[in-house]
Formats: C-alpha cells, structure tokens, sequence
C-alpha cells in the first residue's frame, strides 16, 4: 500500500533466505547478514522462475503502486536512489545528492547510464520522471508524496533540482520510492498507454521486457548495456501461481525457484526441504482494520469499540499464524524506526504501550451503548491473492456474532481490492495490510491520518482531529520535534476513538532454490526500494 498495500504497496510480501538472515529484533528493520553455510558463487545462472501470487497491474510506476507490481518494475527501472538494508539512502541514477535549504533538493546524475535503446539517461529524463507523479493530469498514485512538491526542473547538464512549497522531512526518501526514470520521449509519445502490455516502457536498469501480461506475468531478460554490475541471472521469469498450495507445491518440485511469502499463516508448510530453503523475518507490516468514519454505522465511535474489542488478536498470532504475526499496539510497527532510536530504545517504548483487548462482554457494552444496539449487517472485502486476511475476517465473523453483528467476507480479485481501497468511496470496514516504505516512525501516521490524505490518499478513514493536524504540520516542519512523545499522543487518540484498530505486526518470508543464494545484507527495504534480482547468485 509498505506503500497501502505496501501506499498499498506495503501489501507486500517481502523478505528473506535462510542462510541469509538470521532472526532480526525491533528498531533494525529486519536487516540481516548471510550466516549459513550457503556462499554465493560465481558464474551464470541461465534462467530463473519467480513465483508471484497475482501479475503487476502495469509496468508504469504512476499507475502500479503496489508490492506485486513493484516486484517486477523495480527490475526494470533505474531509480535515482535507493534504500539499502539498513533503510539508509544510497545513490542509484544520482550519485550525489545534497539539501542546500529547508525547502531545495539538488541531484546528480550519472553520465554513463543509458536507455535500452542505446541513448543516454538525461537530467531531463530524471527530472519528467519524477515530476510526472506531481502533475494532476497524470494520476500518480504516488501523488500523495509529491504534496509539497512545487516544481521538478533540469537546472544542468548533470542536475534535477526539486523546488518544494512548504518544508517536507519525508521527501528525501521519495526518489528512493518513486524515482524511477523513463525516457521522456518514450512516454510522451505513449502518455496514454505507457506500461501496458502492448506498449511495455523505456527504461535502463538491469532487465529488458521481453513480455508482460497482466494476467500470467512477466519475462525479463537481462539488459548487457546496463552501468551497474552484471546480473547473474540472465533471464526472470515472474509466473503467476494464485493458489497459495499449488505454488509451494511448484516450489519444493523445482518448478519455481524462488518466491517472497507474505503470508505467514503458511509458515508451518513452508519448511526448509531438499531442495528448498526457507526462512521468516519480522517485517514492518502492520495489518489493522479501518472503518470508514463518514459511513454508517461506523460514524458511531461505540460501535468501531465494539469491533476491535472482538478481534483475538493473540489467539490468532498463534493459532492462524504459527507464532509468525505479533500482536499490534501501534500503527507504526517497531521495524520502522531505523536509526531514530536504538533497538533497546524501541523495545522500551513498545513494552511501555498497553496491549488491545479481547473482550467479549466489553464489547456488547460499547454496542449497547451505540445507535445501534442491535447490531447490523456488514460486508468486508479483502484479496483472493491474500487468502490469509479471509481467515482473520472468519474469525472476527465468530466473534461479533454474540453481538447480533453479521460480518460477510467478500473475496474479491487484487486489482478491485486495491482500486476500492484508492477510491475512497464509502469504505465503511476494511482490513489493510500496511508496510511503511520508509523507516521513519511518523511515516504511516502522516499517511494514514489527516485531512491531506481523505482525498486520494491513505486515511481511508476519513479521520483526523486538530491535535492530529497538529502533530502532523509539526512532523512536516524543517525541524521536527522527539517522535516519542507525539506518536504516543496520536496512539492515545487512536485507542479511543478507533478510526483503525491495529491487529498484528506481521513476518515475512523468503523461499529460495538451494542452488540460489541472496548475496548481502538483506532486509525488507530492498524489496520496496531495489534491483533486488541482481543480488540472485549461484550457490558455491
């Protein structure tokens, strides 16, 4: 949405091999170093299948916003930053970067990259890409970052200056997010139809597009004009396996060689075997239900209590999800702090918050105490690609029912999911898997809160009170106050009036063919934010 999805990109799976990453703790982002016996190799590796659970909505990140898309574009793409393991910015098409003022910031770009069809990236190219996502006519569904945005300008031979309206610390993170380059005449000519099938894009990064589908997939093949480090895999197949049972069957047969799980009431089935490894990792994936407070029955704030008090959330955590989801009690997950505070720092603030409540009897007061004490019909959708969110909904279903409440859960395909989500039309109840695509703990209030964000952003609740609009123009300002103590007021204002109750921080996974190795430091962040294909090796 990390994104939501993700925004809604935070939906996404992302993760990390076994002999890559042991088991990482709050505030570090889930970043780890390759341990096990598994070294990466030298050679080539003639052909990959990757497995992936529904095919990118297109290959144009302004209308792709979202963590399956992501997966495949960011192959294609060179961005002009990206985060590393760690959440730290690092260069990509720009080399260096600098913030001469509050409200200016200066890129430079490399001279030796070039566009598949042999001519050079451009300043000019950097600067239309990233100003597409600020122009209306546009779309962007990375809009929402681009607020503050003023003007995006080719201000040299080498040189992207961003010229913001009003001082935004989360902008330094956007051309790690939505900074990747398209030849400008390519999409010009195809303002329209850029990313489809039929059109493809121009881009300069690691992978060509031999072919793309929205329904099977995608084939890459890789790009040998490319400025960076020569990939090992020499051709990627993404295929698009919907049956969460039929692909680890294709995984342990070999079929597919590798796969991110992003569904974590699988673990107990997704074990390292002969031919597979697999490993989970905590993930900064918040998972919590959001209620539209300008429908009814949901503009009724006893009634949103009565909802999160009959969630069980640690029955679930273990039971649904075999240990792998932990229970929520805030909608900035712990992963997401990098380095604003130590990991000791992070356990004492979370071990300080108060855990929800599974209160049956509680409930049936809070809705005694609503407009509608007898209850009601409700219907909530969730993916059929994310079989895992109908499980929570058909537990939830359980509880209200001692409510008179009837819950229904509507499967429906990825693409409608997302698209309601983006519409903002009557959302009423939702359930939303959110990954911050940043680690900064502000990061999901400031896009999931206020009255900036009611309309074509994330605040799919429609909520927002003058003490969050505060909190949000003081975390927007040039200097930004101690997160602690703000985020502390905004989780108080959210545990009482409940425009969303948080459910689960949720891990994620990595399934990788023993003859592969992920080379590196790995963490979530580079599934949002990198190549994250070139670091596939042959094993030693």
């Amino acid at each position: 949405m990390n994104r939501p999805i993700g925004g809604w990109r935070r939906l996404t799976a992302v993760i990390a091999a076994s002999a890559l990453l042991p088991a990482a703790g709050c505030g570090g982002g889930g970043s780890a170093r390759s341990t096990g016996p598994a070294k990466a190799g030298t050679g080539e590796v003639a052909k990959v299948t990757w497995g992936i659970d529904s095919a990118p909505r297109s290959l144009d990140p302004a209308h792709a916003y979202d963590g399956k898309s992501a997966l495949v574009y960011q192959q294609v793409y060179d961005s002009l930053l990206y985060l590393d393991a760690a959440g730290r910015i690092v260069p990509g098409l720009a080399t260096s970067w600098s913030q001469p003022d509050p409200l200016t910031y200066v890129y430079r770009i490399r001279t030796d990259a070039k566009f598949w069809d042999g001519k050079p990236v451009t300043a000019e190219d950097a600067a239309f890409s990233l100003g597409r996502h600020a122009d209306k006519k546009v779309a962007s569904e990375f809009a929402t970052y681009f607020g503050a945005v003023k003007s995006v300008a080719a201000t040299g031979p080498g040189t992207v200056t961003v010229k913001l309206s009003r001082p935004d610390p989360f902008f330094r993170y956007i051309p790690a997010l939505a900074g990747q380059v398209v030849q400008r005449a390519f999409a010009t000519a195809h303002a329209k139809d850029l990313g489809t099938p039929q059109v493809g894009t121009m881009a300069s990064g690691p992978y060509k597009v031999e072919s793309f589908s929205a329904a099977t997939g995608a084939t890459l093949v890789r790009n040998p004009s490319w400025w960076g480090p020569k990939a090992a895999v020499k051709r990627l197949e993404f295929k698009v396996v919907g049956d969460p049972e039929t692909l680890r069957l294709a995984a342990q047969s070999g079929a597919v060689d590798g796969t991110f799980l992003s569904d974590p009431s699988l673990s107990r089935r997704w074990r390292d075997g002969r031919g597979m490894t697999v490993k989970w990792v905590p993930s900064p994936q918040t998972v919590y239900l959001s209620f539209d407070v300008a429908t009814v029955p949901f503009d009724d704030v006893h009634v949103r209590r009565a909802v999160s008090l009959s969630v069980d959330r640690r029955g679930l955590s273990t039971a649904l999800f075999g240990g792998h989801a932990r229970v929520a009690r805030s909608l900035t997950p712990p992963e997401s702090w990098g380095d604003l505070a130590s990991p000791d720092k992070v356990r004492s603030i979370y071990a300080g918050l108060p855990e929800p409540s599974f209160d049956t009897a509680k409930a049936k007061a809070e809705l005694a105490q609503s407009r509608h004490p007898q209850g009601f019909q409700v219907t909530v959708p969730y993916p059929a690609s994310m079989k895992w969110l109908g499980d929570v909904l058909q537990s939830l279903q359980q509880n209200l029912k001692p409510l008179n409440i009837t819950l229904t859960a509507k499967q429906v395909p990825f693409q409608e999911y997302v698209g309601n989500l983006y519409s903002h039309e009557k959302l009423g109840l939702q359930l939303i898997p959110y990954t911050p695509e940043y680690p900064d703990p502000a990061g999901i209030p400031s896009l999931v809160l206020g009255t900036e964000q009611i309309k074509g952003g994330f605040n799919t609740s429609g909520f927002s009170t003058p003490e969050i609009e505060k909190f949000l123009s003081q975390q927007r300002a040039a200097k930004r106050p101690d997160p602690v103590a703000g985020l502390g007021r905004i989780d108080a204002v959210i545990a009482d009036q409940q425009p969303y109750a948080p459910l689960f921080y949720t891990d994620s996974g990595l399934a990788l063919n023993r003859e592969l190795v992920f080379d590196g430091d790995y963490s979530v962040w580079l599934n949002f934010s990198q190549q994250w294909a070139t670091r596939l090796k042959p094993a030693a």
